[in-house]
């Protein structure tokens, strides 16, 4: 009896390292809350988990995230001011690109963020676009909330794109 106790044993032994696995971690909930005359939506970002719009205006956003380890494995920082450089280098090539703002603060719903406000001159539609990039940091995941419309646009959504960017809850 002994005998076949122990050959059982190391034969759960030896099938367990044999098909040994690797696991990877998949997404955390987060939440977006979005003001009065916003609503989501598909289309601006395939790539996008959460994507929305105004109803009237040609303002639009969305998120994407990547778990750290995945950005670790590139052999790229994980820290959002390294991370909101990476995001530029996505649209600082663009025609008449002009970065107008950056600044690190912690949102009213205490997250840290790190923003880049920029715009970008479309010559094939002549449009001015602006455009605002946030990183935000979980212990676990890296965030990308990115919200653009035209210059005329956005100033008018403003206020809410604020309101959004704000009100982000993550783990």
């Amino acid at each position: 009896m002994k005998k076949l106790l122990l050959s059982t044993i190391l034969i759960v032994a030896f099938s367990i390292s044999t098909f040994a696995q690797t696991t990877l971690k998949g997404a955390e909930n987060y939440s977006i809350t979005l003001p009065q005359n916003w609503q989501r939506t598909l289309g601006a970002n395939a790539l996008a988990s959460a994507q929305w719009e105004h109803n009237t205006e040609e303002i639009y956003g969305y998120v994407m995230f990547e778990h750290v380890d995945e950005i670790e494995l590139a052999e790229l920082k994980t820290d959002i001011e390294s991370n909101a450089e990476y995001a530029l280098n996505d649209f600082n090539e663009l025609a008449q690109y002009k970065l107008l703002n950056s600044k690190k603060f912690k949102t009213t719903s205490g997250f840290e963020t790190t923003q880049r406000e920029f715009s970008y001159y479309d010559e094939e539609n002549d449009i001015k676009f602006h455009m605002l990039i946030n990183i935000f940091r979980s212990e676990s995941f890296l965030y990308k909330m990115i919200n653009f419309g035209t210059d005329e646009t956005f100033k008018k959504g403003k206020k809410d794109i604020d309101f959004i960017i704000n009100n982000i809850k993550l783990p």
